[in-house]
């Protein structure tokens, strides 16, 4: 019931499924927890290959199922399908009295029916898609938007875009981000090992560690402010050049924080003016840096009109976007991202650009960073701001990256890494302010 609920609700908002979820997530202990993150973010995952599988199994289109039945249908085909912990007749028995509770009878014995017709056939194999278009079969094969795997097979190619692909539908693992000026992950990994825990270090951040085993949210170091929970790829993003001692930075939209603490933790020794427009995502990021024991300068402020005093040797601005390098860590933006959306979300993207502009010093950098993999949120936003800002250029990034991170870099002053391995994807831009007079408001 709890992971209908939770599944049903995130499909229904525009709200993150954290929202929904963490909170039910508290009323459980460890192994029920476990199950029930599995159920819920597994089925927004494959939430399109399922609906197909229904579909063949009630021999009638999903969209016409009684809307109350999708979510116990939706989370017990996950069950037959993907996972082996929970027994078949388990499965169908649950999301069977489920229905029965939330429609009559007869909407409890056609589950039933469906269910148990899956049952006997407990393979995606046994349930091919047939769709006569190859996109929409990929599309639906991989449970993804067809408009979002048709552009992806025009710009990158059939061999990356499977790989994306694939990568998407793979949950994973939990990364943390380590403080140099606390003994840095070395001294993390010993503390979390001691408890219990198994980590790794991460292959692209100087400051990552992934974990294997164990939740570090209940642990020592944690508690103390050692860590902070951050994907490698985002800590990487954000040390797109990394900082100098005495710089001074503005995180233009930083809440909760991620940006601000991955500069802190490589270079202690940074002046940084944190700001953001939502004074509830302030009060994250304040919690945040109580935790952690740091105290960055913490305003409200609208990037794209920020009415600050500059000017900042770096200005990072966290570009609103699509997120579809996050869609392994956040799956249900898949059911919600538009073309539509992606043009309004770019739109936005350039208003803050511009509205931060003045801010950055002479030989300045104005650093654009973005969770999304599509053009018209990044190279198109950034080409439109230098049309119309030819006091910044694009800055070339090859001797300012560690090696791991040099096969990323696309083209002068930009950094893609598309999600695979352990880790999202990320798109940065770095511009540097030609030499002039220094820039004040």
């Amino acid at each position: 019931m709890a992971a209908s609920w939770v599944l049903e609700r995130t499909l229904s908002s525009s709200a993150p499924v954290d929202s929904f979820l963490d909170p039910t997530l508290e009323r459980y202990g460890d192994r029920d927890r476990a199950l029930l993150r599995e159920l819920v973010l597994g089925s927004l995952r494959w939430l399109r290959r399922i609906d197909e599988v229904i579909s063949q199994a009630s021999d009638r289109d999903f969209e016409e199922i009684e809307q109350a039945l999708w979510a116990p249908l939706r989370l017990a085909v996950y069950q037959l399908l993907f996972l082996d912990r929970v027994p078949a007749h388990a499965a169908v028995n649950e999301a069977v009295e489920e229905a029965r509770h939330l429609t009559h009878r007869g909407g409890a014995s056609f589950v039933n029916a469906v269910l148990r017709r899956i049952a006997r056939k407990p393979h995606l194999d046994a349930w091919p898609v047939d769709a006569k278009d190859e996109v929409e079969r990929l599309a639906i094969g991989m449970s993804h938007p067809t408009f979002l795997v048709d552009r992806w097979l025009r710009r990158f190619g059939r061999q990356v875009t499977q790989e994306l692909l694939a990568a998407n539908n793979r949950p994973r693992p939990l990364h943390l981000l380590a403080f140099r000026d606390r003994g840095g992950r070395e001294l993390l990994a010993e503390a979390l090992i001691d408890e219990g825990l198994e980590v790794e270090p991460s292959v692209l951040s100087p400051l990552g560690l992934i974990v294997r085993q164990g939740s570090p949210l209940a642990s020592g170091s944690f508690a103390a402010g050692d860590c902070y929970v951050q994907d490698e790829a985002s800590q990487v993003a954000a040390l797109i050049p990394p900082p100098r001692p005495g710089e001074r930075i503005l995180d233009a939209a930083a809440a909760p924080g991620g940006k601000s603490f991955a500069l802190m933790a490589y270079e202690a020794g940074i002046e940084i003016v944190a700001a953001d427009a939502s004074l509830a995502r302030l009060g994250r990021l304040r919690e945040n840096c109580a935790r952690l024991g740091r105290s960055p300068r913490v305003v409200i402020s609208d990037a794209g009109s920020p009415g600050l005093r500059g000017p900042f040797d770096r200005v990072v601005v966290d570009l609103p976007c699509a997120g579809t390098g996050t869609l392994r860590k956040n799956p249900e933006l898949k059911w919600r991202i538009s073309a539509e959306e992606i043009d309004r979300l770019a739109r936005s993207g350039l208003r803050l650009l511009k509205g931060t502009a003045p801010l950055v010093a002479p030989e300045g950098l104005l650093v654009a960073i973005t969770c999304s993999l599509e053009e018209e949120e990044n190279e198109r936003v950034i080409e439109r701001f230098l049309a119309e800002h030819g006091e910044f250029v694009p800055m070339p990034l090859e001797e300012h990256l560690a090696p791991a991170l040099l096969g990323s870099v696309r083209a002068p002053g930009l950094w893609r890494l598309l999600p695979g391995g352990d880790h999202d994807g990320f798109t940065v831009h770095v511009l540097q302010r030609r030499g002039g007079p220094r820039a004040v408001e």
